[in-house]
């Protein structure tokens, strides 16, 4: 339905016409209202939840929802945040309110074991929805979820929830510094980033602590404390953790780094861009980094400059650019190097070699048009060949997903 174009009227018109007509009016009036509303869009930050390896990549127990046997039915779900923890096994965290998240009071959970072919109820945390332009979301919203295995996952952002047994039940976890921004997942520790920004965006402070999964104790991270940023995004590999924050006034990105258990100090690493107006890092097994800074955008487009290392981020060589459109906010790596770039106002961008050429797909090509006009199309790798992208917008509640690396995506609408 998207880029509905008004073709020429002949001098005929009959009925059929006629409704098609009205029908595209009033779908290109919503899409240039949203546009305009949109208007010259807050930095898309990068997206808070990480893994070591990509679908692996994202108080008393909440027991909602029916089993997982059971089909649901109704209307579409607007998803708010997807996780996979194999090409098969997958999460999704949504709401019934269409595209009105602020007026929800709960989520929901769907869960599939097929790769997206269906999907079924699961119980939810018992928490009121937060979506991506909510500056302050409520204390006990989530948005996010991260699953790193079929048992373990956690719902946050800014509050915590843990699952252990697949989504069964739920258990709300107190961290210090109280509002998660984001969280990663390590061999065996779980790293969250804590921190509240004030009446300046761009004056934040963050502040990084490492937990065993499970109702264990938190502590903080030594020299994994941030100030005087507008966003902290931590991933992990292995047992190493990154914390990617971009800085005010376009200036140099901040990059820190050390062990994810806490047991030695986090020291900065050379960071290859000199400024950014936003930022995504992609952490994949073995110390294989992708960094991406996107200077000040306008009019739906943004200079981006990328970077790969192999050393865990001692040293970079550059790579080639992605595309102009749209404002860089997320990136995913897969082990054998399949990269998938999101952000707002922009179709998802694909690599298959590590960074050396990018692609569109001509499958997302609706979706990337609705992404133009404000209705953010967020993508993710699961392994080297499986992924899946989610968008809400005026009429579409879709969900996609690849199996060929990218070049060809299926769409689902979940109810």
């Amino acid at each position: 339905m998207t880029g509905t174009r008004i073709d020429s009227v002949t001098a005929r018109w009959g009925a059929p016409h006629l409704l098609t007509l009205l029908t595209s009016v009033v779908i290109m009036a919503l899409l240039l209202v949203a546009s305009a509303a949109c208007g010259r869009a807050a930095p898309f930050r990068a997206r808070d939840a990480s893994l070591s390896a990509p679908g692996t990549a994202r108080v008393a127990a909440a027991r909602s929802g029916t089993p997982a046997a059971v089909p649901m039915r109704g209307g579409a779900l607007t998803v708010l945040d997807a996780s996979f923890a194999s090409a098969s096994t997958g999460w999704l965290l949504a709401t019934p309110c269409a595209n009105q998240v602020r007026t929800c009071r709960t989520v929901v959970m769907r869960k599939t074991v097929d790769g997206g072919r269906s999907w079924f109820m699961v119980p939810a945390p018992d928490a009121p929805p937060a979506d991506q332009y909510q500056l302050s979301p409520p204390a006990p919203a989530v948005g996010r979820i991260l699953f790193a295995t079929t048992s373990q996952g956690w719902a946050f952002g800014p509050a915590l929830w843990q699952t252990r047994d697949g989504g069964a039940t739920w258990q709300r976890m107190r961290v210090p510094g109280r509002q998660v921004q984001s969280l990663g997942v390590g061999t065996d520790r779980v790293l969250a980033v804590t921190g509240r920004c004030g009446s300046g965006a761009a004056a934040c402070p963050f502040h990084v602590y490492s937990g065993v999964p499970g109702p264990g104790m938190w502590r903080a991270v030594p020299g994994a404390s941030v100030t005087g940023v507008g966003s902290a995004r931590v991933v992990v590999s292995g047992g190493v953790g990154y914390v990617f924050a971009m800085a005010a006034s376009l200036g140099r990105p901040l990059l820190l780094s050390g062990p994810a258990d806490g047991s030695a100090r986090w020291r900065p690493l050379p960071v290859p861009c000199a400024g950014a107006w936003s930022g995504a890092l992609a952490a994949a097994p073995g110390g294989s980094l992708w960094l991406g800074c996107g200077m000040e955008p306008g009019a739906g487009q943004q200079a981006k400059v990328a970077y790969l290392s192999g050393d865990g981020g001692h040293s970079w060589r550059k790579t080639t650019s992605p595309p102009s459109g749209g404002y860089l906010g997320d990136a995913s790596m897969s082990p054998a190097g399949t990269i998938i770039l999101s952000g707002g106002r922009m179709d998802l961008y694909i690599s298959r070699d590590r960074g050396r050429t990018w692609h569109e797909s001509p499958s997302l090509a609706n979706a990337a048009a609705l992404a133009g006009a404000g209705f953010t199309l967020e993508g993710s790798v699961v392994t080297d060949t499986h992924g899946f992208a989610f968008q809400e917008g005026v009429s579409r509640q879709q969900t996609w997903f690849t199996h060929d690396a990218g070049r060809q995506w299926t769409s689902m609408t979940v109810h």
